[in-house]
């Protein structure tokens, strides 16, 4: 019977977050690498770090953004094909399964 009253008080956090997650600043990191807004980015990291210079850690966030770039993507395809990860995959998978098929998330 008091199930619907739970059910409704989940949303509280939904609606909180809902109303005041757009007053929350924009990451530093979002806005250099994303929105490619430098002066912005300064900004939101000097409010967060408290001190003006705040160069070198730009300078970091430039980094590792261009070798993330150079890294590039890795498919799904070449996690197969890659003996280093492929035991990793398929664990992953076996566990994930069991899980499934064991019946533990209707407790």
């Amino acid at each position: 019977p008091g199930w619907p009253v739970l059910l409704g008080l989940t949303g509280i956090p939904s609606l909180m977050q809902l109303l005041i997650l757009p007053f929350f600043p924009e990451s530093p990191r979002y806005l250099l690498i994303q929105k490619g807004n430098e002066e912005q980015a300064r900004q939101a990291l000097q409010r967060l770090r408290g001190w003006d210079d705040v160069d070198n850690e730009i300078e970091e966030m430039r980094q590792e953004d261009r070798s993330e770039k150079e890294e590039g993507q890795i498919s799904v395809f070449s996690l197969f094909t890659s003996r280093g990860l492929r035991w990793q995959l398929i664990s992953i998978i076996v566990m994930m399964m069991g899980q499934q098929l064991s019946g533990i998330n209707a407790v």
